[in-house]
């Protein structure tokens, strides 16, 4: 009976590691080169991005990562977080592209349209990676949910 109720536990400890969000921050994702790509809709050339190999591993996995809360329309339906506030500019004293996050809750979710702008939080999903799409951030959390309001 002992050695089934060791199986058991020790199989529920890996199990719980294996779908484990993996916490991630900013200077991760800063691991990213730019390359000049055409896009023929636009008649424009964009920097997209081109990852490193620690990126490219979170790729559609789950993670955690904190940052600034920015609501980005005015209906509550789309979202950013921010490595800074956005008092500070998220493009100002050096950050770049890779210090911001699009945001795509999780269906049915309605937690973030509550939160304040700039709160500091810490959120959970999946990571996509973005090298393709001019429309979109180059991070993508998708079925994102709110851990916690830290401050």
């Amino acid at each position: 009976m002992r050695r089934i109720f060791i199986t058991v536990l020790f199989s529920n400890i890996i199990c719980c590691i294996a779908v484990a969000q993996q916490e991630v921050n900013w200077k991760i994702l800063a691991d990213v080169q730019w390359v000049s790509t055409y896009f023929p809709e636009y008649d424009a050339y964009f920097d997209m991005p081109k990852f490193g190999k620690k990126v490219k591993d979170l790729s559609g996995k789950q993670i955690s990562i904190k940052g600034f809360y920015v609501p980005v329309d005015a209906s509550g339906s789309m979202f950013a977080l921010s490595a800074y506030p956005s008092q500070m500019c998220f493009f100002c004293n050096g950050a770049g592209m890779e210090s911001v996050m699009e945001i795509i809750p999780k269906k049915g979710s309605t937690e973030l349209k509550k939160v304040v702008t700039d709160k500091y939080i810490e959120l959970k999903g999946k990571l996509k990676l973005n090298e393709k799409e001019a429309d979109h951030l180059m991070y993508i959390l998708e079925e994102a949910e709110l851990v916690r309001i830290i401050k």
